[in-house]
């Protein structure tokens, strides 16, 4: 629970804080101690849910450009020579009213 703080030196701490802060000051540092801590999560919650929001914002982005590319490629049935019905048809107009 607490990583590597075992047992004993728990009880060192507890007993270092009763004897700097009293007995009863210690049910005030414990109520402070334990917002402090929440707090603390809540900060850390937030930053982590940010960053995973930006990151899953940074993937839509990618498989969107993926998408887009797919699409212009899937559009782009003619190749680089040839000319889609409609262009080619404007090219013949141009060139009458020339």
């Amino acid at each position: 629970m607490f990583g590597s703080i075992g047992f004993p030196e728990l009880i060192l701490i507890f007993i270092v804080v009763l004897l700097v802060f009293g007995p009863k000051k210690l049910p005030e540092f414990a109520k402070l101690l334990g917002k402090t801590i929440r707090e603390f999560r809540s900060t850390i919650d937030e930053a982590k849910a940010a960053i995973e929001d930006e990151i899953y914002k940074e993937g839509m982005t990618t498989e969107l450009k993926d998408i887009g590319k797919d699409i212009k490629d899937a559009l782009n049935i003619y190749g680089n020579d040839e000319k889609p019905a409609g262009e080619s048809e404007k090219s013949k107009d141009d060139e009458k009213t020339e």
